[in-house]
């Protein structure tokens, strides 16, 4: 079931669990992007701890404060859980924190295999950065999944895809299993760049 909700930019993507899609203004992704490219050279590998199939995963929560885009992703936060709490999936604090945040480069081939964050714990989320022209050379157009991301329902029978856009943030359970597929690219060196983060009721 899908509702497109007027208040704000969001669309609700219900399959046994809620995913929230929201479209983040491009000036803040754009200087999501400018943030990220001066800081890169520094910044530690996120990867022994992610599942990803990838080069480049890289912790960005100490400089997710200094970009626009922090004050948007608060509001996509308090949304969501004031959604959950109107359908009893969630009560308690509602006061929220970020924990760990980084930014994927995902190349030509790579790919995510269907897992969940932070061992099952909290809310995670994937916000698309940089989204490439991928290469549709597939004979049956139903079978083009390229570059997808894909959430599986609350059976784990069939899953649900949403094409990657710049801009589009999306917020679900940690627990709600999740991938993304491969791709090929038209433009050889083109990455599929998004940021992601697990965020948790703040202990009082």
């Amino acid at each position: 079931m899908k509702v497109v909700e007027k208040r704000m930019k969001a669309q609700t993507n219900v399959f046994g669990k809620i995913v929230k899609r929201y479209d983040i203004p491009l000036d803040a992704i754009d200087d999501l992007n400018e943030k990220y490219e001066q800081h890169k050279e520094t910044l530690e590998s996120f990867g022994p701890r992610l599942a990803g199939r990838m080069d480049s995963e890289l912790r960005f929560t100490n400089f997710l404060h200094e970009a626009k885009v922090s004050k948007h992703i608060v509001d996509c936060m308090n949304d969501y859980i004031e959604t959950l709490e109107k359908v009893g999936l969630f009560v308690g604090n509602k006061e929220l924190e970020i924990l760990n945040c980084w930014i994927n480069d995902m190349k030509e081939l790579e790919y995510n295999p269907p897992h969940t964050h932070h061992d099952n714990t909290g809310y995670s989320t994937v916000m698309f950065l940089k989204v490439p022209e991928f290469i549709n050379d597939v004979k049956d157009p139903h079978k083009f999944k390229d570059g997808q991301l894909g959430f599986t329902d609350v059976n784990g029978s069939n899953c649900s895809w949403f094409e990657p856009e710049v801009g589009h943030f999306y917020i679900f359970k940690a627990s709600h299993q999740h991938f993304v597929m491969p791709f090929k690219v038209k433009n050889k060196g083109d990455i599929r760049r998004s940021m992601s983060f697990n965020f948790i009721q703040k202990i009082v």
